[in-house]
């Protein structure tokens, strides 16, 4: 049995932390010992992986902490996390030894998982987004030759689309390093959950029901789809527009909402542990996002049937193989604005991309992405 190390920063409601929840659960438990590691032991995920593997963390849940001292504690070895060599958070923090030591997201993750003292254990990296355009991870280095250099450090690269491979493979100059393995869907989990009951009935009205899945943060673009919706006409061609997902943009988000005067039409419904009873409510996903990497959200509506408008990104355009199975406008604003418009006053047959969606789904097979997996685990 090999043991394996996943070092992700929490298990917020994030694309990354979702597909890592996926693997936990589905990973051979004969032929892995899997082990978490947190920074902080928070996120919507903690309970549900703590079932199926041992979960650690750097520090506890500050929401838990009661005590003044411990919250000024909890601060203070939080600054000091981020601000120490790399080569003492793993001393301080991976003291067992593992077989497989996984970075499981770009930036501090991965900054740590190479500064491993263990020679013997085979290092993994995951990229989970187009690293070009979404530059997030550089904060982290104090320039690029240093996170190449890191980089250099990992046995094996996984890149979650193609996209996200070429990205990398173009931004660091390292040509055929990257690995492609798919995010994994369980079908039919999505299937049985989209089936329970949900409170999907209050928000069910007249017109067109939108949905949109993800972070409120400034990536996803949901202050130019609420922009987008500005200009249509909703007594003529009532809309509804439900968005699931929290972050640090909601306080704008239901600004410019009630700026447009959309209150009626656009609802912010934070996370929730059962998206899919709302994707099977609603008509068409829409993706707004200024970058991807994969865009767990579209495939997940895909293996319900739901028809996609996607703005291009990387990820997204791989999933509907470039226009082949949703719609793909440009990735601009007016772009994404005149296709909303069409969309909402039907001109869009959305039926057929629907039957698009459906021809879609062994793309997302399971149990092939679990093989590539293990593969890449037992190679030598």
């Amino acid at each position: 049995m090999k043991k394996v190390l996943f070092f992700i920063e929490s298990l917020a409601g994030g694309g990354a932390e979702k597909v890592l929840t996926t693997f936990i659960k589905n990973l051979d438990r004969q032929k892995y010992d899997i082990t978490v590691l947190l920074v902080s032991k928070t996120g919507v995920y903690v309970k549900e992986v703590e079932k199926h593997c041992r979960l650690i963390s750097m520090l506890p849940d500050y929401s838990s902490l009661s005590d003044m001292f411990d919250k000024i504690k909890y601060r203070y070895n939080y600054k000091w996390i981020y601000r120490a060599k790399p080569e003492k958070i793993y001393k301080k923090y991976i003291s067992e030894h593992y077989d497989i030591e996984v970075a499981f997201v770009e930036g501090f993750a991965t900054k740590i998982i190479a500064a491993s003292t263990n020679k013997k254990s085979k290092k993994i990296c995951w990229l989970h987004i187009d690293m070009e355009n979404n530059p997030y991870a550089d904060q982290y280095y104090s320039s690029l030759d240093e996170e190449r250099a890191v980089y250099q450090k990992f046995d094996k690269i996984v890149g979650v689309s193609k996209s996200v491979k070429y990205a990398f493979e173009n931004k660091f100059d390292l040509k055929d390093s990257v690995d492609v393995i798919y995010n994994p869907i369980d079908s039919k989990d999505i299937i049985l959950r989209a089936k329970q009951e949900s409170n999907t009935r209050l928000y069910k009205e007249e017109g067109l029901q939108i949905i949109s899945i993800g972070r409120l943060e400034k990536q996803k673009g949901y202050d130019r789809l609420i922009k987008g919706l500005k200009k249509i006409d909703y007594k003529k061609y009532p809309f509804h527009l439900w968005i699931l997902g929290e972050g640090s943009e909601r306080a704008y988000l239901e600004q410019i909402i009630r700026e447009f005067g959309l209150e009626k039409q656009i609802a912010l419904l934070g996370f929730r542990e059962n998206p899919y009873a709302w994707l099977a409510a609603a008509d068409v996903f829409v993706c707004s996002s200024r970058a991807e990497g994969y865009s767990l959200a579209i495939a997940e509506s895909m293996i319900l049937g739901l028809p996609i408008l996607s703005v291009d990104c990387a990820g997204p355009n791989e999933l509907l193989d470039f226009g082949k199975y949703g719609l793909l406008v440009p990735n601009t604003d007016e772009a994404l604005q005149k296709e909303l418009q069409s969309l909402i006053e039907g001109k869009i047959n959305l039926d057929r991309y629907a039957q698009l969606s459906k021809r879609r789904q062994q793309f997302f097979e399971l149990t092939s992405v679990l093989e590539k997996v293990e593969k890449l685990f037992m190679e030598e």
